[in-house]
């Protein structure tokens, strides 16, 4: 007889199977489009960075909690519950870093070039890389607080719960906790508030776009201009998947925080809103990639 557990565990291992796999396959493609290209297309690195980040949010977040589910004997000691908690913020960053950096690069790619922004259309492409890299480098550092002032409850690693790291190694009574959970929130909210600006600034330029495409009569010009809209849209819809599902995340960890209550439920919820968008994400960037083959999209 299976348990309401037993069952959500099948369903968490389903969903990371299928958005591990969609990264994986996302990535791969890019990558070997990448290697390959005569011209190296700086969206290609962003959505490869975005990819490898999601896949490794799905590992290290939703393969621990599956164990939970089905308290599997937890075999990590102190310092092993640190890396995997490490991990999951770490790569969740990374993945808010690259969704930021592609939504502002694609609001800068078809931005006017009679606009202010003409001049970073010329240099933005050849800062992708330094971006990334950049990227990496603050939120290795900025998520090292784990290992130095993060200390789990007693019962971290009880065997009846499984290995409780993440949202479950949350200690709602300790000080520490709750000020690197506001840091987080709001370096959280600041990359929000950048990707809904130039997200804004695309709606508006795809207005325009719109309003004006009845005068465009060479079929040049729009062919040029139609690849690039879709790919806007496709942008604009990952903007409006991240913010949808990491929104209500960091409710539910404020609201324990807050009371004072560990609430399981509020886990389980925080942890499945968290894996949502790595899920879905490469089916949207599939519809930007043409080397990524039709059945892929299916």
């Amino acid at each position: 007889m299976l348990t309401l557990d037993d069952i959500l565990g099948i369903a968490y291992l389903q969903l990371t199977g299928i958005g591990f796999l969609g990264n994986l396959t996302l990535l791969i493609l890019n990558s070997f489009n990448f290697l390959t290209a005569h011209t190296v297309r700086p969206k290609n690195i962003i959505i490869i960075q975005l990819a490898f980040s999601n896949a490794m949010v799905l590992l290290f977040r939703g393969l621990p909690t599956i164990t939970r589910l089905w308290k599997v004997k937890c075999v990590l000691d102190r310092t092993g519950i640190k890396i995997i908690t490490y991990m999951q913020v770490l790569t969740r960053g990374l993945s808010l870093n690259s969704t930021c950096l592609l939504s502002v690069f694609q609001a800068i790619t078809i931005s006017p070039n009679k606009s202010l922004w003409a001049q970073l259309k010329i240099k933005a492409p050849k800062t992708i890389i330094r971006c990334i890299v950049l990227c990496w480098i603050f939120h290795l550092l900025f998520h090292m607080h784990i290992f130095l002032l993060h200390d789990g409850p007693k019962n971290s690693t009880v065997s009846k719960d499984g290995c409780r790291t993440g949202y479950g190694n949350l200690d709602v009574y300790n000080n520490n906790h709750i000020k690197f959970q506001i840091i987080i929130f709001v370096h959280d909210a600041f990359f929000a508030g950048l990707m809904t600006a130039s997200s804004v600034h695309m709606v508006l330029i795809l207005y325009r776009h719109r309003r004006n495409v009845n005068h465009i009569h060479s079929k040049n010009n729009s062919t040029k201009i139609c690849p690039e809209m879709r790919a806007t849209k496709a942008i604009l819809l990952l903007v409006a998947t991240f913010v949808l599902f990491n929104t209500f995340s960091p409710i539910c960890i404020i609201c324990m925080l807050y009371f004072k209550l560990i609430n399981m439920w509020m886990i389980h919820t925080s942890a499945l809103l968290a894996l949502c968008y790595p899920i879905v994400s490469p089916f949207i960037l599939v519809s930007i990639s043409k080397q990524v083959p039709n059945f892929c999209a299916c």
